[in-house]
C-alpha cells in the first residue's frame, strides 16, 4: 500500500507530545546545571561537579534526541484529548527525576569511594527531596546542612532553593522564558495560573521573573541586615517567596533565633512574614502595583487603593489577624495548663505573655495560610521543635489554613483563597436572599484585581467541585498514611494535609517501640533500632510524594493525564471488537484529522460514518434492533467506500480530483483488516 507522504511530515498525538517533552527536558537539563555557578564563590566544593553534570548532560542529550527524532522538521499537528495535561504531568515528573539525580549520584559516589561524608540518600529519598523542592512544599529527609560535616553543602542547598523557586513560579513559566511556542499558553493555564498579563507569553514570563527577582534581592538584603549570613539569607529569601520552606540549617529558624538578640529575631520574623505574604499573593496584584504609576497622575491614588480592595487580599488579611489573636489566647491558656511543654522557654525567658504567644502564633498562621512551612516555635520547645508546643487549637487552625492556601495565581498551594471565599460568599448570599422579595435583583459582586466583577455560575461550580475533590483526596491520603504501623490519626491527617497544600510543616506525635518520633528520618531510624522493616517509612515517603504532586498540579491535571495515557487507549482497544467501538474510533480519528487540518482524511471518514448511520437507521426501521450490525458490516461499508473512491480516481481526468480520490482511497484502505487491503497504484 502506498502511504500518504504528506502525513509523514505531520506530528500528532503521542509523537507530538513526546517531541515537545524532549524539548522541555533539554531546558530542565540546563536548569540542573545552574547550581554549579555557586562554585565561583565556594571553589572548595568543586568535587561535586559530577553530581550535576551527569544529570544535566543526560537531560540535554536525551531531550535533544527525542526532539530531533520525533518532531524536528515536521509540521506540528494537535495534541490528543487531554494531551496538554499529560504533557504537563510528564514535564513535572521528568524535572523531578533530574532534580533527584544529584542527591542519588552523590550517594553512589560516596559508596564507591568510601567517603562517608557524602550523602547517603537512596532513590526514594532523593525523589522525595526533589518532589518536595519542585512542588514548593519543604518536607525534607536531607542531612547535608551547613551545620553538618557535608563538604558540598552550599551547592546542594542552592540546588534545593532553586528547585523551590522554579516550582513555585511554575515550571511551565520557566520553560516559556526559554522556549516560545503556541502550546505554552495552554500548558500555562493547565498548571493553575491565571496571570497571563500580556499577549506575549515571553513578556509575561520576563515580568514575573523581574518582579520576583526584585523581591528576592530585597528580602535577602533585609535578612542579612537582621544578622543572617548572606548565603543563608539568599536561600531563605528564595524559599520564602516561593512559599517552599527549605532551610539551610538542620534546626531551621531555631539556629538563628538562638544566636541573635531578641530585636533581630523579631525583625527577621517580620521579613519572613512579608515575603511569605508576597509569595501567597496573586502575581496579577504584584504586576498592577509595579505598573500603577503608568497613567494619569490624577488617578494614581484611586488606582493604588483599588488594588487593596481585592477580595483575596482583604480575606487573607482579616483571617490572619483574627486567627492570630485567637490562637494566641488559646496557646497562652494551654501553656498554663501544661507548663512542662514549654519549661525550657520559661526557664530562659520567664512566663509566656500574650504578646509572646501572639508572636509565635501569628508567624504560624502566616506560614500555614501562605503554605510556606517555616516555624518559629522551636524556641518554645527546643528539644523537639514540635508544633505541639502551641497547643491543639493552633494545630487545628493550621490544618484549616493549609487547606485554604494562597491566592489563585500565587506560589501558594491549597484549595486557594478565591475558591474558598466564593463558597463562603455563596453561602452568605443564599441566606441573605432567602427571605428577600422575589422582585429583588440579586447581584453577586466581588473585588478582583482592582475591579468589581460578578461571580458566575461557573465560578461557583469550580469552587464547590474543586473543594469537594480536594477534601476527598485529603481523606483518602490520610487514610493511606493511617494504615501504616505506629502512625497516629493526628500525624497522618496533618502530614498529608501539609503535603497536599504544599506547606511542608510536619507533625509526628507517635512512638516506635518506645522511641519518640519527630521527623521522617526519626521514623526510619526508630524502625531500624526496633528491628522492624523500613517499608512503612518508604511507603510514607511515596504517599507524601503523591500528595505533593496532586496538590501542585491541582489534582485534575493528574487525573486527565492518567486518563489520556491509560484509560483512553485501553478503552479504544477494547471497543475495537464491536461495531460501536469501530465507529467510535472512526469518529475520534475524524476529529483528529480535522484538528490536524487533514481535510481529505476527515472527508473520507465522514463518508463512512454517514453510510454506517444510514445502514443503522434502516436496520432499526426493518428489524427494530441494532443487533444486526456487526464488525463484518463495518468492514463492508469501509471496503465499499474505498472501492468507490478508487473507481472515481480512475474515471476522472481532473488532476486535483484524481489526487483527492486517491488520498481518500489510501486513507480508508488503512482502516481495513490487513488481508482485505489492496495495493492502490497511481495512473
Amino acid at each position: 500500500m502506498l502511504v500518504n507522504k504528506k502525513d509523514k511530515k505531520v506530528a500528532n498525538g503521542f509523537r507530538l507530545l513526546f517531541g515537545y517533552l524532549g524539548l522541555f527536558i533539554m531546558v530542565e537539563g540546563i536548569l540542573t546545571l545552574l547550581p554549579l555557578v555557586i562554585l565561583a564563590f565556594y571553589p572548595a566544593e568543586l568535587g561535586c561537579w559530577m553530581d550535576f553534570v551527569i544529570p544535566g548532560g543526560l537531560g540535554i542529550v536525551l531531550g535533544a534526541l527525542m526532539f530531533l527524532i520525533l518532531i524536528a522538521g515536521r509540521k506540528k499537528g494537535k495534541f490528543g484529548k487531554h494531551g496538554d495535561s499529560l504533557l504537563l504531568v510528564l514535564l513535572w515528573i521528568s524535572a523531578i527525576l533530574l532534580g533527584a539525580l544529584p542527591f542519588l549520584i552523590d550517594g553512589i559516589i560516596g559508596n564507591i569511594t568510601g567517603d562517608t561524608s557524602r550523602l547517603a540518600m537512596d532513590f526514594s529519598e532523593s525523589f522525595f527531596e526533589s518532589m518536595s523542592g519542585y512542588s514548593a512544599t519543604g518536607l525534607t529527609v536531607y542531612t547535608g546542612f551547613l551545620d553538618s560535616t557535608y563538604p558540598f553543602a552550599h551547592v546542594f542547598l542552592f540546588h534545593r532553593a532553586l528547585m523551590q523557586f522554579i516550582g513555585g513560579v511554575g515550571l511551565v513559566l520557566v520553560v516559556t522564558s526559554v522556549v516560545s511556542d503556541k502550546y505554552n499558553l495552554k500548558l500555562f493555564f493547565a498548571e493553575g495560573h491565571n496571570d497571563h498579563l500580556l499577549p506575549n507569553m515571553g513578556k509575561t514570563a520576563r515580568w514575573i521573573f523581574l518582579i520576583y527577582t526584585v523581591y528576592i534581592v530585597i528580602g535577602a538584603v533585609a535578612l542579612w541586615c537582621c544578622g543572617m549570613p548572606f548565603f543563608d539569607a539568599m536561600c531563605h529569601s528564595i524559599s520564602s517567596l516561593a512559599t517552599g520552606g527549605f532551610s539551610t540549617r538542620s534546626t531551621g529558624l531555631l539556629y538563628f533565633q538562638e544566636t541573635l538578640p531578641l530585636g533581630n529575631q523579631i525583625a527577621m520574623e517580620i521579613v519572613f512574614e512579608v515575603l511569605m505574604v508576597l509569595g501567597a499573593t496573586s502575581f496579577v496584584i504584584h504586576f498592577l502595583i509595579f505598573t500603577v504609576f503608568v497613567g494619569p497622575a490624577a488617578k494614581l491614588k484611586e488606582r493604588f487603593w483599588s488594588l487593596f480592595r481585592d477580595f483575596e487580599l482583604r480575606f487573607s488579611t482579616v483571617l490572619m489577624v483574627v486567627l492570630g489573636f485567637m490562637c494566641a489566647a488559646f496557646s497562652l491558656w494551654y501553656s498554663k495548663e501544661n507548663p512542662a511543654v514549654i519549661a525550657d522557654y520559661v526557664a530562659a525567658n520567664g512566663p509566656l505573655t500574650f504578646w509572646q504567644a501572639f508572636r509565635f502564633n501569628f508567624f504560624n498562621v502566616v506560614s500555614c495560610l501562605s503554605t510556606t512551612g517555616y516555624s518559629n516555635c522551636g524556641l518554645l520547645s527546643p528539644s523537639t521543635g514540635s508544633l505541639a508546643a502551641l497547643g491543639q487549637v493552633s494545630i487545628l487552625v493550621s490544618i484549616f489554613l493549609m487547606i485554604i492556601g494562597g491566592a489563585v495565581g500565587s506560589t501558594g498551594g491549597g484549595i486557594k483563597q478565591a475558591r474558598f471565599g466564593v463558597a463562603m460568599k455563596e453561602f452568605y448570599w443564599s441566606v441573605k436572599n432567602k427571605f428577600a422579595s422575589s422582585r429583588t435583583l440579586a447581584t453577586k459582586p466581588i473585588a478582583k484585581h482592582g475591579e468589581m466583577v460578578q461571580v458566575t455560575d461557573g465560578d461557583r461550580a469550580d469552587a464547590y467541585n474543586y473543594s469537594f475533590l480536594y477534601l476527598m483526596t485529603l481523606a483518602v491520603g490520610s487514610f493511606l498514611l493511617l494504615m501504616l504501623p505506629y502512625v497516629s490519626f493526628q500525624s497522618a491527617f496533618y502530614n498529608f494535609a501539609s503535603a497536599l497544600s504544599g506547606t511542608g510543616l510536619a507533625l509526628f506525635d507517635f512512638e516506635v517501640e518506645g522511641t519518640m518520633v519527630y521527623s521522617f528520618l526519626d521514623y526510619k531510624n526508630a524502625l531500624i533500632a526496633g528491628g522492624k522493616s523500613v517499608a512503612p517509612y518508604y511507603a510514607t515517603l511515596w504517599i507524601i510524594d503523591l500528595g505533593m504532586i496532586l496538590g501542585r498540579l491541582e489534582i485534575l491535571a493528574c487525573y486527565y493525564a492518567i486518563k489520556s495515557l491509560v484509560y483512553d487507549p485501553v478503552k479504544e482497544y477494547v471497543n475495537v471488537g464491536s461495531y460501536r467501538g469501530i465507529i467510535n474510533v472512526l469518529k475520534a480519528k475524524k476529529m483528529l484529522a480535522i484538528r490536524s487540518e487533514n481535510m481529505l482524511r476527515a472527508e473520507a471518514l465522514d463518508a463512512v460514518i454517514k453510510d454506517y448511520e444510514y445502514m443503522q437507521k434502516t436496520n432499526i426501521e426493518v428489524n427494530g434492533s441494532r443487533a444486526t450490525l456487526n464488525k463484518r458490516d463495518m468492514r463492508y461499508i469501509i471496503q465499499k467506500k474505498r472501492d468507490e473512491y478508487i473507481t472515481l480516481y480512475h474515471r476522472t481526468d481532473e488532476p486535483e480530483l484524481k489526487e483527492k480520490y486517491y488520498q481518500m482511497a489510501v486513507d480508508l484502505n488503512w482502516y481495513m483488516p490487513r488481508k482485505y487491503r489492496k495495493r492502490i497504484y497511481k495512473d
